[in-house]
């Protein structure tokens, strides 16, 4: 093992409003809890990697989000962030390696990767790449879901997914009852052969707007595993954290009570995490066995 590699912290799915009141990540008070965890990947020395939907722009103007977040974009920055976009953050998809975004941070955007660690090949992404209802980054169904939702919050003055509020299958009763509503008039336009083959209204959902798809969405990674050959998948979209089957780890999400993430260590352990209470705590560990590390694209 090379003996200045450095450990990688892995987060995704911040989802950063613009502070009102369908901004999860303010309503909650996570702000300061975020800024004590890059006290502790800096303390580390360790590289950081978000994985797609640090930014809500399914629910917010991109603007204001940009303006909301600037001095936490410069903290990123000087750690060297490597952004991976997601499907809320899709916005910047056709953006990356442009230099149309003048803020430092997002010259380490970046699409999916792969990192070569001890030998292996770890591929990294959001993980709506694979999704055929997402990965396209047009706006669909599930981006009119947050949209809704986002009008209840309105009136309802805080995020529908805060600590201590409504559950996601509150949301998802929500979105399941505007689908009832509207699958017949949509249908009755998608019959033309002009249009896309009739679908369920369901299929646009994402993972985490729907937790029965995550099974479907594994199926598609394990399938592009094998069809490109890595050896591990860091993954996140799916707000669900944790090991499955050995080659696909999940780093969670910062959304209502739960506040996630990956260690990737130089030894060749993962460490699936939980930040709580000013410190991280080490829910599993995982040895890999990896060989000599090799260099990165990054």
């Amino acid at each position: 093992m090379i003996a200045n590699q450095k450990d990688i912290i892995v987060v995704s799915d911040l989802h950063l409003g613009d502070g009102g009141p369908r901004d999860n990540f303010s309503a909650d008070r996570k702000e300061y809890q975020f800024n004590l965890f890059l006290d502790f990947v800096e303390n580390k020395n360790a590289e950081i990697f978000i994985l797609g939907d640090l930014f809500e722009f399914w629910q917010a103007n991109v603007g204001k989000v940009l303006i909301r977040w600037l001095k936490l974009l410069d903290r990123l920055a000087k750690l060297q962030t490597i952004y991976v976009v997601g499907n809320h953050d899709s916005d910047f998809q056709d953006l990356i390696g442009t230099h149309l975004l003048a803020h430092p941070f997002f010259e380490r955007m970046s699409g999916p990767f792969e990192r070569v660690i001890g030998g292996k090949r770890f591929k990294f992404m959001h993980g709506h790449e694979l999704d055929p209802f997402t990965r396209s980054g047009t706006p669909r169904w599930g981006r009119m879901m947050s949209i809704l939702a986002g009008i209840v919050e309105d009136r309802k003055g805080s995020p529908l997914l805060s600590a201590g509020g409504f559950t996601e299958k509150t949301l998802l009763k929500l979105a399941r009852a505007f689908m009832w509503m509207m699958n017949n008039s949509v249908n009755l336009f998608e019959k033309s052969d002009l249009h896309e083959k009739p679908h369920a209204l369901a299929e646009d959902l994402t993972p985490a707007q729907d937790p029965g798809k995550i099974k479907g969405i594994l199926a598609l990674y394990h399938k592009n595993k094998i069809q490109e050959g890595y050896h591990y998948l860091i993954a996140g979209h799916t707000h669900a954290v944790g090991r499955f089957q050995d080659w696909y780890y999940n780093c969670g999400c910062w959304v209502g009570l739960r506040t996630h993430f990956l260690e990737i260590l130089h030894d060749g352990q993962i460490h699936v995490c939980e930040w709580k209470r000013d410190h991280p705590i080490v829910m599993e560990k995982v040895n890999l066995c990896v060989e000599e590390t090799e260099s990165s694209p990054f």
